[in-house]
This record gives C-alpha cells, sequence and structure tokens, in this order.
C-alpha cells in the first residue's frame, strides 16, 4: 500500500499471526471495502468490521473439516482466545478422549495449536470470523456454559467439608466483609490424594510476584472470581494448620477471606492503582508481615519501583519479602519470592547470590510439585544468558519450557522464548530465531495469566533489525518499539541495550535518535548511583556516539556481561579502525581481542559479524582461533538444529511430525530442510537417509 499502518491497523492486521496469505486478503479486503484510508504516507483503520475475504477464507478452512472437528472449532471460537479440551468436550457432551481426533484433525490443519495446557486459536482473525459467523444468541449461551464449566471445575479441591470456600457460612451467603452476595454454591468435589492447589493458583499468583510490570487492564471478571474462591481455599486450608499451633489472630474464615482480597486487589491495572493498593495492604497489617497478603504485597512493591528504574527500592523491597517468609507464609509463596529477588540480582550483574536463591527456591519448587519447577529452569536460563553461557541457557529454557507445556504453566512460556529468541540470534540462526518470536507473541495472546514483559518486544525487535536491516528497524523505533528507547527495565535487563541502539542510529544516519538513547541511558545511571553496570552501558553508549576510544576501551574492561563486554571491544576495534594511518594496528588487534571473547561465549553470529568486517577491510585474522568457524559444505556444515532436522527426515518424518518433534514450525523445518539439501549438495529427502546412512 506504499504507506505505514496506523496503531489499530497494525493490530488487526497482527491477528493474521504473521500468515501471507491472511494478512494479503486482509488488506485488499479493507481496501476494496472502503475500510482503511491513506494519507501522508500512513494507513488509517476506518472500520474494524473483518473483511469479506478474510471471512470467506475462515469458512472454507472450516468447511474443509470434519463434522467433530467443525464443532469443536465453532464451540472453541465462541469461548474466546484460548480453552481447554475438557471444556469443549463437556460441552459437546463427548469425553475428552473422544474428541482426540477431532483435535488431531484441527491441529493438523493449522487452525489450532496447543503452546500448553490451553489450546489456542493460530489465527486470532480466523476464531473472530468464526465466531462472528454465529447467531449473538449462541455465541452468549455458549460462553455462559463455559463460564459455568469453569466456576464448577474452581471449587473442585480437596478441601475437608468444615472448610468450604465460602469460609465455613452456609453455602450462598455473603463472607463477612464483603459486598457480594454469591449465587448458591455446590460443595467441593472430592479430588484424588495426589491433586496439586487449584490450576488458577498456581498459574496466576507465580505471574504476580514475577511479573517486571503490572497488567494494563484489571483480571477478567470471571478470571477474578475464580482466583478468589481457589486462593480463599488454599489459604483455608494453610491458616487451619498455623492456627493449631497458636499463631493466628483472627478467625479463619474472616482472615482467609482477607487476604484472598487483598492479594487478588494487587492484579491491577496501572502502576499507580497497584503501588496506592499494595501500600495500603501493609499500612493496615498489624504487624504480620509473614502472611500471604503482606508477603505479595512487597513483592510487588519491589516489582514496580524495579520497574519504573528506582533499582535501591527494587532491591530492598525484594529483600524484605524474602527476610518476611515465615510460619504464615503458604509454601507455594516461598520459591517465587525468591525468584523474584534473584532476577533482579541477576540483572545487576550479581550473579553467584542470585544463583545461590535460585537453587533454594528449585528445592522448594520440587517439594511443591512439578507445576511449580518450570519456573526456576526459566529463571535460571535468563541468568545464564545474561552471564553469556549460551547452551546452558538454551538447555535450561527448553527444560522449564517442557514442564511448563505438561502442567501448564502459560505465563512463563513467553520468557522462556524470549530466552530462546536472544539465544539463536546470539548464534547466528535467525530462522530459528523469528520462529520463536512468532511463537512467543503467540503465547502471550493465549494466556491471560501473562503479565507484560519488556523481553517480548526486546527479542521481536532483534529479529526485525536482523531481517529489514538498521535504517527501517530505526523507522521501527520511532513508532512500534518507541517505548523500548527510554526504558529503564530493558536498560537494567541488557546491558548493551542502549550501545546496540546508538549503534542502529548511527548506521541510519539517525543523529537525534542515538543522542536521545545516550540521554536517556546517563539520566538512568545518574538516578541509581552505585550501580556501575548502569554507569558502562551509559559509557559505552556515549563512546558510540562522540566516537571516543577510551571510552569504549573502559567500557570493554568493566561490563559485567560478557556479551557486551565483547561488543564494547568490537566498537573499539572498529572505530580504531577507521583511523588507519593511526590506529590500523590497534584496531586490529582490538578485532581479534572481541573475536576472541565471542569464540569463547560460542555467539557464533557475533564471530562471523567480525570475520566478515575483517576480512573486507583485509585485516588478518590469524592471530585470534578459527574453532567454531563453520564449513562451507557437507555434514559439518550443518547446525545442530539441521541435523537434528536431517535425522528425522531420514526416518521418514513429515515436515509436521518434525516440527513437533523439534519445537519449531513446519515452515521454518522447511527452511532448514533447504538449507541442508544446499550444503550437501542434494535434491531430495531420500538422499537425506542415503548421506546419513553411508556417514554412519
Amino acid at each position: 500500500m506504499g504507506a505505514a499502518p496506523d496503531p489499530k491497523l497494525a493490530a488487526m492486521i497482527s491477528g493474521a499471526g504473521g500468515n501471507p496469505l491472511l494478512i494479503v486478503e486482509l488488506v485488499q479486503g479493507l481496501r476494496e471495502e472502503g475500510s482503511v484510508e491513506i494519507s501522508h504516507e500512513r494507513a488509517r483503520l476506518l472500520d474494524e468490521r473483518i473483511p469479506r475475504r478474510v471471512r470467506d477464507l475462515a469458512q472454507h478452512w472450516l468447511d474443509s473439516l470434519s463434522d467433530k472437528a467443525r464443532q469443536l472449532v465453532q464451540v472453541a471460537a465462541a469461548v474466546g482466545g484460548s480453552f481447554m479440551v475438557v471444556e469443549v468436550a463437556s460441552m459437546l457432551r463427548e469425553t475428552t478422549a473422544s474428541m482426540l481426533p477431532a483435535l488431531n484433525e484441527t491441529i493438523a490443519s493449522g487452525l489450532l495449536i496447543c503452546p500448553g495446557e490451553q489450546t489456542v486459536f493460530q489465527h486470532e482473525l480466523v476464531r473472530r470470523s468464526i465466531a462472528d459467523a454465529l447467531p449473538a444468541a449462541v455465541r452468549q449461551a455458549l460462553r455462559q456454559d463455559v463460564s459455568a464449566l469453569r466456576r464448577q471445575h474452581c471449587l473442585q479441591v480437596p478441601m475437608p467439608p468444615e472448610f468450604l470456600v465460602t469460609g465455613g457460612h452456609p453455602a450462598g451467603t455473603p463472607v463477612p466483609g464483603s459486598t457480594d452476595a454469591p449465587a448458591p454454591l455446590p460443595a467441593p468435589a472430592s479430588l484424588p490424594a495426589s491433586s496439586e492447589e487449584p490450576g488458577i493458583v498456581h498459574r496466576l499468583l507465580p505471574a504476580l510476584l514475577m511479573a517486571r510490570s503490572t497488567r494494563t487492564e484489571p483480571l477478567p471478571l470471571g478470571l477474578a472470581d475464580e482466583l478468589r474462591a481457589s486462593l480463599t481455599a488454599v489459604l483455608q486450608a494453610h491458616y487451619a494448620d498455623v492456627e493449631l499451633t497458636g499463631t493466628a489472630d483472627a478467625p479463619l474464615a474472616e482472615r482467609a477471606d482477607r487476604i484472598t482480597r487483598n492479594t487478588v486487589s494487587l492484579f491491577a491495572d496501572g502502576v499507580q492503582r497497584a503501588t496506592t493498593r499494595a501500600r495500603a495492604i501493609l499500612a493496615t497489617h498489624q504487624g504480620r508481615d509473614d502472611e500471604a497478603d503482606a508477603v505479595t504485597a512487597t513483592v510487588v512493591m519491589s516489582n514496580l519501583e524495579w520497574a519504573v528504574g528506582n533499582l535501591a527500592e527494587g532491591l530492598r523491597w525484594g529483600q524484605r519479602a524474602v527476610r518476611c517468609l515465615g510460619p504464615a507464609t503458604p509454601p507455594m509463596w516461598s520459591p517465587y519470592v525468591r525468584l523474584a529477588l534473584a532476577t533482579k540480582l541477576s540483572d545487576i550483574g550479581r550473579f553467584e547470590e542470585a544463583e545461590g536463591l535460585i537453587s533454594t527456591a528449585r528445592t522448594e519448587a520440587e517439594a511443591l510439585g512439578q507445576p511449580h519447577t518450570a519456573t526456576p529452569s526459566i529463571a535460571r536460563a535468563m541468568l545464564l544468558l545474561q552471564s553469556s553461557r549460551l547452551q546452558e541457557a538454551q538447555d535450561s529454557a527448553r527444560a522449564g519450557l517442557e514442564v511448563a507445556a505438561k502442567t501448564g504453566g502459560g505465563w512463563v512460556v513467553p520468557v522462556g522464548q524470549a530466552v530462546l529468541i536472544l539465544v539463536a540470534l546470539r548464534r547466528g540462526d535467525l530462522a530459528s530465531a523469528a520462529d520463536y518470536a512468532w511463537r512467543c507473541r503467540a503465547a502471550v495472546g493465549a494466556d491471560s495469566t501473562v503479565f507484560p514483559s519488556i523481553h517480548f518486544d526486546w527479542g521481536e525487535c532483534l529479529v526485525a533489525t536482523a531481517q529489514l536491516g538498521a535504517r527501517r528497524t530505526a523507522e521501527l523505533l520511532t513508532t512500534t518499539y518507541a517505548h523500548l528507547l527510554t526504558s529503564p527495565q530493558l536498560f537494567v535487563e541488557e546491558a548493551a541495550a542502549a550501545a546496540w541502539f546508538v549503534r542502529l542510529a548511527l548506521a541510519a544516519d539517525d543523529m537525534p535518535l542515538a543522542s536521545t538513547v545516550v540521554t536517556a541511558a546517563e539520566r538512568f545511571a545518574a538516578a541509581n548511583p552505585g550501580r556501575p553496570t548502569l554507569a558502562v552501558a551509559a559509557l559505552h553508549a556515549r563512546g558510540l556516539l562522540e566516537r571516543d576510544s577510551e571510552a569504549l576501551r573502559q567500557a570493554a574492561r568493566e561490563h559485567v556481561s560478557p556479551c557486551a563486554g565483547a561488543l564494547a571491544e568490537e566498537d573499539l576495534g572498529i572505530l580504531l579502525s577507521a583511523q588507519e594511518e593511526k590506529n590500523g594496528a590497534l584496531g586490529a588487534a582490538a578485532l581479534r581481542s572481541a573475536l576472541q571473547r565471542f569464540v569463547q561465549i560460542g555467539s557464533q553470529g557475533d564471530i562471523e559479524r567480525i570475520r566478515a568486517f575483517m576480512e573486507e577491510h583485509g585485516t588478518p585474522v590469524t592471530s585470534a582461533p578459527r574453532q567454531g568457524r563453520p564449513a562451507t559444505a557437507g555434514w559439518e556444515a550443518l547446525t545442530e538444529t539441521e541435523r537434528s532436522i536431517a535425522h528425522l527426515v531420514s526416518d521418514g518424518l513429515t515436515n509436521r511430525q518434525v516440527a513437533r518433534r523439534v519445537s519449531l514450525s513446519p515452515h521454518t523445518v522447511n527452511y532448514h530442510l533447504r538449507a541442508i539439501f544446499r550444503k550437501l549438495g542434494i535434491g531430495s529427502r531420500v538422499e537425506v537417509a542415503r548421506h546419513i546412512t553411508h556417514s554412519a
């Protein structure tokens, strides 16, 4: 269209999930129906209705399914963005087992995906089109049915009869202190003795405690109701035990109800409201700092201060929260309180302290059961990434994602995917990084327990740069990713982020953009004295902007992050190499040193970038080790991912089957397969199998 989309149009296009056919049909349909206006190279959405072209395409895909699969998709589309198979099966009066063939059919068709315990639509535009085709009354009835099912499900917790979620009062009567008048509730049904706490609690509470920000909108009403009921049940069980030891200071029902309402209130929409609620809870708590709501409010204060760049206060509140853990704190709180502090310590380079907290949290999580073990693995993956231990970071992220997929820890999935994006980029594997970025965004949209995180946008921005180049990405930094440029959260979590933005801006000849970033980094460092990681990051950015070799040399020496230090030395080498007559030899030495650092890290993408620069400028690299440089052809030229795919293809698996095994999309598997053909000098899957057989 020769124009940049406005935010509403960009959001609508994102509902296509990156599917080229859907995007083309959407844009053409909007133009045909006069729903988009182009002015001053800007495309503005005038009508948010889905165009006929897209609705026809969705209907075509729906018609290709069997009757049962079609019915599954229609019910699921009406229910919303995500659902559990057991819910739809119950609504269709089927068992989960009897629905599996239909579910497999919809997944094979590409309509649905299962990133965790929830099943979601691959393309939100398709879901909306299918839902809109149903009569409004039918949609409303289906949504009421699933809401009733979810309310019933959240009450099915293993509780003694005397500790019902109504706080010991007859079912259907208001809880003391409540302004609600709930409808009559069924008594809880018994679950097997091996059951964990209610799923909604172990999904939402960890998300709140580990959040680096607040939600941008309140919890959906149904989700908040589920959380209240389940959390009350957990607290009543715990405080019944505490009361037996003589430490309780209020009647059980009133105490559990108060703490539940306080805790749920912290899922606020916006920093100011969340801060106000947290301070109010702490101010009125009357000395029991180890009670669940006080501990939660303390962690929330730590997270909020950290998110806006008040690092000293963020650490103070986080350390206080860990000290507050005590007999009145339910066991499932403890690992997440420790992990919330550990991630902050990792951000500022205090890796050993962070490792110790993660180790303790892992032990506590293992005692709670498998649903809780995903988060320590993901938190450690982030620490390993920040300390430039790429292979360990990848392994830890994958381990955490595997547990999350089995147990439904949907909120942590995007964080693990973000780690994999950054590892893939460091290794120069753009195809995998782009695929992980797509999966990350899909996971963010699929689970209502996901809190905003700068990791998601940062990973996408890096992928966009690799795909589009510096100039086009610089334009995106004034629109889509503008919030990244002055983000305290990003600057503290990514040691080289400010310098990366400056490097990008200079490559795009955008001096105002470079100056904006340097100013923001320096203000952030000045606001947090005593944090050397921030000071050296600002120094690195300023050195790039002003071509100050001493500043870059100091940054290369003082960066805590090995990757950031290597990048600073690379920047120093490039600067000195430009002064060929005076400092050419010094520039070559700095580039070789940076290359050596990246070889030690295993950062193949950075290695190849420096080699390309040195070869282009005739700089010898002989003094730098050559290990890690890939061959251009043959089996040795294949990446680890390509070798895995080659072996699976040789076993006769289809691209879709391979994709499920290696956690990539079929499209990306096909991309890798073409690379395998090229590097091995072959042209068919049969020849892949023959090559592997002969090699063996």
